[in-house]
């Protein structure tokens, strides 16, 4: 469903109108009034920098327009609001800040990613080394999601837009000794940022499954036709992915809502999004392209065509090199190396 946002600007006060969207729906994805409120004024905050601090003179210069009976508005009895910290909420503070943006660069920020993905899955079975106890719990073996701002790259461990990175990932040697599962790999995924003068976060990968008993996994996806917008001239990150591997090696991709019971040699796999970019990617600095190609965040390849940066054998920019890609790239946007 679209989430609509207008953001107007008088002065030093704001106003984010969330009226023009659709009807409660019959679920509990809707908005409470007071989270469709706090999620515009995320986005805002996000929007002009640390320099305002979030305090009650501040607050009073938010005016938050929002509807009776609305999804993102003020819900009206039975209403369920039951995901209203998540969801809803992280769309409306994608779109304010991405509004923002539009007012011109050093304004706004780029989207975050959409939770979530089968490395934050709610676990449930029977504990063989417990004597057949049971155990239900969510793990939270990370999501990045972050989108990038007009002054810095997108935050590794942002997990949701609301929760801006104050939630801390699982350990994964914890989890393992609480659960009886195996954790096989969490690693940043290469070339899924949103590239951009400040790229966004690269997505993340978790694969993990059972010891010896099944392990059943629930878990909902967003993010997995979209990934999130780039600002000013910036590109989306990755859309979300999550997998089930079979005994085979065989990944088997799954849809938006998960309820699977992995058995014994089976693993699921969760790829989140990537976060969007702010500002075009050929005015990213080489030095940074450089050391996210060294950190295994972009790929050679990625850096020459979307970045246009060339790299020597040592990993070093090739200024020459560099200056006639980037004049290719700007006159001819999306060619590849050669």
């Amino acid at each position: 469903m679209p989430v609509r946002a207008v953001v107007s600007i008088q002065g030093a006060r704001a106003e984010v109108d969330l009226t023009d969207n659709v009807d409660c729906l019959p679920c509990g994805l809707n908005l409470s009034e007071s989270t469709a409120r706090t999620a515009a004024m995320i986005g805002v905050f996000n929007g002009i920098g640390a320099s305002v601090p979030p305090n009650a003179g501040s607050f009073r210069r938010i005016a938050v327009r929002l509807r009776e009976n609305c999804a993102v508005g003020v819900p009206r009895h039975p209403t369920s609001c039951s995901l209203a910290t998540t969801n809803l909420a992280d769309r409306v503070i994608n779109a304010v800040q991405a509004a923002l943006a539009e007012l011109g660069d050093g304004f706004g920020m780029a989207e975050h990613g959409a939770i979530m993905s089968a490395g934050d899955g709610v676990i449930s079975g029977r504990d063989a080394r417990r004597h057949g106890a049971p155990f239900v719990n969510q793990v939270i073996l990370g999501q990045t999601l972050g989108g990038a701002s007009p002054a810095a790259d997108g935050w590794l461990t942002i997990l949701t837009p609301g929760t801006a990175g104050m939630c801390s990932w699982d350990s994964v040697e914890i989890d393992e000794l609480q659960y009886p599962i195996r954790v096989h790999e969490r690693r940043l995924v290469p070339d899924s940022e949103g590239a951009g003068r400040w790229r966004g976060a690269p997505a993340l990968s978790v694969e993990f499954g059972p010891l010896d008993e099944p392990v059943d996994v629930i878990f909902a996806v967003d993010g997995r036709i979209n990934g999130p917008i780039g600002v000013q001239g910036g590109q989306a990150g990755a859309p979300a992915r999550n997998y089930r591997r079979v005994a085979t090696g065989e990944r088997i991709e799954l849809g938006a809502l998960v309820a699977i019971r992995l058995e014994r040699d089976e693993t699921i796999v969760g790829v989140c999004c990537g976060g969007g970019g702010y500002g075009r990617p050929i005015d990213r600095d080489p030095a940074r392209v450089a050391r996210d190609v060294a950190e295994g965040y972009v790929t050679r390849a990625r850096a020459e065509a979307v970045y246009g940066v060339v790299l020597d054998a040592a990993g070093a920019v090739d200024a020459a090199a560099t200056a006639r890609r980037r004049a290719v790239t700007l006159f001819f946007p999306g060619r590849g190396p050669g």
